[in-house]
């Protein structure tokens, strides 16, 4: 759903605000945004997954817009001021961007692997469907074999090419929409009870 879908319903789920969508994420406290089995320091922790998977389903929706991640906490905690907040986010974004690089590079590779093997079952099939050809008599067998052959091959082809074609826009995206997270302005209110 895009942003302008979200405007035609009767509440849209995010606001526009100082020229940035702003996702909202209203917590008990700054502890509740990490992982709580990381037992890291939070500058290093990881963030909660589930947190994570919101904002970025938010990014999806809004599209490639400017940004507010709005972090709004129930409780005061001294020992987790906002500046510390902030950077735990940037170290887990740049960490989880790093990442996507990583699996993209990963998928580039295998996607080499997949094509190298491909192209060698597809020329060794068609070699194949030649010497069928030319040893076997004329007749049906020797054009099903050939038939066969040929479409083996070409069906070898069929996962390299979804590799090569398709696989990697989704890595692509979701490393779009964590700089797009990385990128935007993250704001934390505390509410007092």
């Amino acid at each position: 759903m895009g942003v302008g879908q979200q405007l035609s319903s009767s509440k849209p789920r995010y606001r526009f605000e100082g020229g940035r969508w702003c996702i909202d994420l209203k917590l008990k406290s700054a502890r509740h945004l990490f992982d709580n089995r990381d037992p890291a320091p939070f500058r290093e922790r990881e963030l909660d997954a589930e947190a994570v998977e919101y904002v970025l389903t938010s990014v999806a929706e809004i599209g490639k817009q400017p940004l507010s991640l709005v972090l709004t906490f129930e409780e005061q905690e001294a020992t987790l001021p906002p500046e510390v907040v902030k950077d735990a986010i940037a170290a887990h974004l740049r960490y989880e961007i790093e990442k996507a690089g990583l699996r993209l590079s990963t998928h580039w590779r295998r996607t080499r692997y997949l094509l190298i093997t491909g192209l060698s079952v597809l020329v060794l099939f068609l070699f194949l469907a030649e010497l069928a050809v030319s040893k076997l008599a004329e007749g049906p067998i020797r054009q099903i074999l050939r038939e066969g052959l040929v479409i083996t091959g070409w069906v070898a082809m069929w996962r390299p090419l979804e590799a090569l074609l398709y696989d990697w826009w989704p890595l692509i995206r979701h490393r779009w929409r964590l700089q797009q997270i990385a990128a935007a302005d993250v704001v934390i209110n505390v509410t007092q009870p």
